[in-house]
């Protein structure tokens, strides 16, 4: 919005230009380029991250290709499923929330061991010979699944949940408790010790790495070395809320994941999936060799709910939005490595083929060593901004011999592709094509990968849309034609407290100086009289630089009189109203975006002011009266005008500074004013008096009076 600075209000102020030298001339901007195709390109991991991945990775360079093949096992219907490590032979042990329910999965049909209607099961171990141990929240029990599938109740907490297990060859079953973070040790016999106990509300994660005992917290995101007979030790305390994962390399490096949401804000949302719907941030953090722990890796727009490892040793991290799963390397750089069906990613276990489990809606995937046969890749929706026609869209790929890529596209007006978009429609040609889609305001494209015969996938690695967007019209508002005296400054311009800027006739840009402790300089009103300025709101949907034409009307006229042509990237105007008589007027802005798009193709907006008033007829004095009297010399009298109010009345003895009287009603706001001022400390004799007055516009009027 303008600043508008009242010159009544402005002390002191001396006009640059005329009076001084150090008025400053504008610069024209350089010349906008004609409307040509517009392109929207993908081709680096910020500009397709936002995409959909089916059977495909984004590496951290921008390249799509084909991920690792992934299998989707035959698992109960859950909101939730978590895995354990396997019991060997290729078995994968899942515990489905919601009811709770444990399955083995093989080649087979799921085989159930274990349900309870009352509990979930959120928390699993898996020991040497074969056991599971398998915790219930709420409940806070461990029942234990042995090998030729029986199940019994192990051990009782008395805690109300257990959110983390683990097993230790030298210290047993290890639970991790809450409402209350406890971690017990519980022998073969069913005999459980506290070996951690804290303020915060859980235990949420916990690892046996070469006999060190690790655990993670929620609340405080502590993550702790709990080893019995070894001094407890904080590792790390993260500013994050809970410690979701930790993982260890084949070099022995410890990895942690901490995440801004828990657990068990995940569950007691009812299964609604309030997990993942891109809140939360997380991070993965590397342990050194000295003990400090450095932040790896962050998850700006989702928490990190998983840790595990893949076969080439890169640290797999599973986020609590869209079943995303990264790989993360040690320079803190990261892949997305998959995209799965579910919200959250629960768990991921195993090395060779690696098993991911998800939440939101519960699923169980395997993670296997070879690439996909073909997968897909679809675009986000990209918005053009206004209705587009579409062009070429051009990629570029390495494609091995047998391998393919081929490109499609959808366009539509709606944000969020629906059924009123258009149907996938192929892209033909070696590498580019036309986009054979409607004009629309939104388009998308979505890529189809197949490997070759021996096995090499493709590499895409950018794709480019062309578009021309449909010139719509300027947006034009708030024309406003400020009162004489009113010193605008653009929106780019303002004051700093010592000056202010304004434009006048021709270009010239002139600056105020500001004097806050200096008295009221009329004298500038009178000086700027017939100066008026205009300002006006304008916008281009389609960024184009806009160039304003400026038109009078008086009310008695009936066609508009061009005053200004060709304003450029200004919202405001300044002009002399000499020329024009005393009477109401009107302006009226035309905005044009014909700087920026050809002739036959340009388009305008017009918006009026509301009527505003010329006044170039100055006050009269119609009584001036001096007298002498003991209290000094007192001037009064009466000041009129025809048009507009009487703003203010100045007297000046001798031809020396100006004084100012007072209103006889204690305002200067009507058209007809009476005024007195008494000045003191006179000597006897003759004395010419002064007297002025100026109405709103900054008509001048001066006469003069003897006082003998």
């Amino acid at each position: 919005m303008q600043r508008v600075l009242t010159i009544r209000r402005a002390c002191a102020v001396l006009l640059a230009v005329a009076l001084g030298s150090a008025a400053t001339l504008c610069t024209p901007a350089p010349d906008a380029l004609a409307v040509d195709a517009s392109f929207w390109k993908t081709d680096s991991f910020e500009a397709a991250e936002g995409g959909r991945l089916e059977g495909t990775s984004l590496l951290r360079d921008g390249r799509i290709v084909l991920s690792r093949e992934l299998e989707r096992l035959d698992a109960p219907e859950a909101q939730y499923v978590w895995a354990g490590e396997g019991t060997g032979g290729g078995v994968v042990v899942a515990v489905a929330g919601t009811p709770g329910v444990v399955v083995r999965l093989g080649d087979g049909d799921p085989v159930e061991l274990l349900r309870l209607e009352t509990a979930d099961f959120p928390a699993m171990a898996v020991s040497p010979e074969g056991d599971v141990f398998v915790g219930t929240a709420p409940g806070g029990e461990v029942h234990l699944i042995t090998p030729d599938g029986e199940s019994r109740l192990f051990f009782e907490t008395g805690e109300g949940y257990i959110w983390s297990m683990a097993f230790s060859t030298d210290h047993g079953l290890l639970v991790g408790t809450g409402d209350t973070a406890k971690v017990y040790a519980v022998d073969g016999d069913g005999t459980g010790v506290v070996i951690y106990e804290s303020s915060d509300a859980s235990v949420s994660a916990l690892a046996v790495l070469d006999g060190r005992v690790l655990a993670g917290t929620s609340v405080d995101g502590l993550l702790l070395d709990i080893t019995p007979g070894s001094d407890l030790r904080v590792l790390c305390d993260t500013w994050y809320d809970e410690i979701s994962g930790v993982a260890r390399d084949a070099d022995g490096t410890i990895f942690f994941a901490a995440t801004s949401v828990s657990l068990e804000d995940v569950l007691d949302g009812n299964g609604n999936g309030d997990y993942g719907s891109g809140f939360g941030e997380g991070a993965v953090f590397r342990i050194t060799p000295g003990g400090a722990a450095v932040e790896l890796w962050r998850s700006q727009s989702a928490p990190v709910t998983s840790l595990g490892l893949s076969p080439d040793g890169s640290i797999l991290a599973g986020t609590g939005s869209g079943g995303r799963v990264y790989a993360v390397d040690y320079d803190g750089t990261a892949d997305l490595v998959a995209e799965l069906d579910g919200e959250e990613v629960l768990s991921i276990r195993g090395v060779d083929d690696v098993i991911v489990t998800v939440g939101a809606p519960g699923a169980v995937y395997r993670m296997g060593a070879d690439i996909a046969r073909s997968g897909e890749y679809e675009s986000e929706a990209f918005d053009a901004r206004a209705t587009s026609t579409w062009g070429e869209l051009a990629w570029k790929a390495d494609v091995p011999a047998g391998a393919g890529v081929e490109l499609f596209a959808r366009s539509g007006n709606t944000g969020d592709p629906d059924g009123t978009w258009s149907e996938w429609t192929p892209v033909s040609g070696d590498g580019g094509g036309r986009i054979a889609c409607p004009a629309a305001r939104f388009l998308q494209w979505k890529a189809r990968l197949t490997r070759g015969p021996r096995g090499a996938g493709p590499e895409l690695l950018s794709v480019e849309a062309a578009y021309l967007r449909e010139n719509l019209p300027p947006l034009l508002s708030s024309v406003i034609v400020h009162e004489p005296g009113d010193v605008v400054t653009d929106p780019a311009g303002g004051t700093n407290g010592s000056s202010a800027s304004q434009t006048l006739p021709g270009g010239v840009e002139v600056t105020y100086s500001l004097d806050p402790d200096a008295p009221a300089d009329r004298g500038l009103r009178v000086l700027l009289r017939g100066m008026r300025t205009a300002s006006w709101e304008a916008l281009d949907p389609n960024g184009d630089a806009l160039l304003f034409d400026l038109f009078l009307k008086a009310d008695d006229e009936d066609d508009w009189k061009l005053i200004e042509e060709g304003v450029l990237r200004r919202t405001l105007h300044t002009w002399d109203t000499q020329a024009m008589t005393d009477g109401v007027y009107r302006l009226k802005v035309k905005a044009s975006d014909r700087r920026s798009n050809p002739k036959e193709s340009a388009l305008t907006t017009s918006a009026q002011s509301p009527p505003f008033t010329v006044d170039h007829t100055p006050p009269e004095f119609t009584r001036v009266d001096v007298s002498s009297s003991a209290d000094g010399l007192t001037v009064s009298g009466v000041v009129t005008d025809s048009a507009s109010q009487v703003m203010f009345v100045d007297v000046a003895v001798d031809y020396g500074a100006w004084k100012p009287a007072f209103a006889d009603d204690g305002m200067f706001d009507s058209r007809s004013e009476s005024f007195r001022l008494v000045i003191e400390g006179l000597e006897s004799g003759e004395h010419a008096v002064s007297v002025r007055a100026a109405d709103r516009p900054g008509n001048p009027v001066v006469v003069r009076e003897l006082s003998r």
